[in-house]
Parts: structure tokens; C-alpha cells; sequence
């Protein structure tokens, strides 16, 4: 697909607007960072008294690879926080002060993840979580 014939001013606008959602996106997002006051569901546990952020990095068991996408659910005996892991598929929740915690993690081709996982030990250092994942098959297609 070739852009180069994309005129500059329809170039220039694509652009602004690409810029302006991922701003607006990382404003809604990043706590703290918008000037709303008002408690949503989003982002209530992080406002909870007494907590503390629980930090999980997901990989691939085989590869090693970073697992990105996957559903994490963590709860404890005062609330639960679910998100999905970023591109280097960690993920960070803040719940009730706990020593463990239920985490749960679900991905397409991986099999479920549902363990209890222990806070007492390192509290700041990312949990590292392999999921034991497959690559999908390819239908072979006869060529015509």
C-alpha cells in the first residue's frame, strides 16, 4: 500500500488525530494524570486504604517469550483487579494488603492459569507466571 500519494494537508490531519487519541487515551488511563475527581470503576481499588500493588510478569513456558494480551483477574479477601498484560506482558494491580492472593490468567492457545500466589516473599519484585501455551496449527490449503 503505497501512502506517498496521500496529499500533505489529509497526511497532516491523519496524523493530529492519531497523536490527539493516543494522548487523550494515556490521560484516561495513567492515574493521576486527568484532573477528574470522581472515583470510577476503573480505578477504585488503587484508592483503597491500606493497599498494596502487586506486580505479575506472564510468559511463555516454552519460548519465554513475553505473553501480551492475556486476562489477569488477582483477588484477595478485600476486592479484585482485572486488566490484560502490555506488550511485555506484565501487569500491575493495586489491592487490600494481603499476604496472597487468587490470580487467575486466561490467553487463546495457553491453558488457564489459577493459582494462589504468595506476596510475603520479595512484595516489590515482579512474579514472574508461565503459562504453558501452544502455537495454533495452520490449516494446509491445496493449491489450486
Amino acid at each position: 500500500m503505497d501512502l506517498s500519494n496521500i496529499p500533505k494537508p489529509i497526511w497532516y490531519a491523519l496524523t493530529a488525530f492519531l497523536l490527539l487519541t493516543i494522548g487523550y487515551g494515556a490521560a484516561n488511563h495513567v492515574p493521576g494524570l486527568n484532573s477528574s475527581d470522581k472515583e470510577s470503576a476503573e480505578n477504585k481499588a488503587s484508592t483503597v486504604p491500606n493497599s498494596s500493588s502487586v506486580k505479575v510478569s506472564v510468559f511463555d513456558e516454552a519460548t519465554q517469550a513475553p505473553v501480551v494480551g492475556a486476562k489477569v483477574i488477582v483477588e484477595s479477601q478485600g476486592g479484585s483487579d482485572t486488566d490484560t498484560t502490555d506488550n511485555l506482558g506484565a501487569f500491575r494491580v493495586q489491592i487490600p494488603t494481603t499476604d496472597y492472593v487468587k490470580v487467575r490468567i486466561s490467553k487463546n492457545y495457553c491453558e488457564p492459569y489459577n493459582q494462589d500466589l504468595n506476596l510475603k516473599s520479595n512484595p516489590d519484585r515482579p512474579k514472574p507466571i508461565f503459562l504453558k501455551c501452544s502455537v495454533p496449527q495452520k490449516k494446509y490449503m491445496p493449491s489450486s
